[in-house]
């Protein structure tokens, strides 16, 4: 399993707003080998930045390969908030263990 992380800081006051774009993002869902995606907000008082961290869970890195060379991807990296970024790291991860709950 593999997990990829957009680390995005965006001007303070705009974090929840950007992340709606993530809510509404629908090809993404449709991908082979997809999981799950959650949109991380932080926001601290006083920060020169907020970040968002979108976090994706794919099958493997093929998968998430797919996912960046398709039409779907292109669309969705469209415009919209960019006006609002101020810069962004990508970083991949893949897992090595997970532990359930007991009972």
């Amino acid at each position: 399993m593999l997990v990829v992380t957009n680390s995005i800081k965006v001007k303070p006051g705009h974090g929840k707003e950007l992340s709606e774009r993530f809510a509404q993002a629908k090809g993404v869902q449709e991908m082979s080998g997809f999981i799950r995606m959650e949109v991380w907000h932080e926001a601290k008082e006083g920060a020169e930045a907020e970040e968002l961290k979108i976090c994706t869970v794919w099958e493997n890195e093929e998968a998430f390969k797919g996912w960046t060379s398709s039409e779907s991807f292109r669309q969705s990296h469209r415009g919209g908030g960019s006006e609002f970024i101020l810069g962004a790291s990508l970083n991949k991860y893949e897992l090595l263990v997970s532990n359930p709950p007991i009972g």
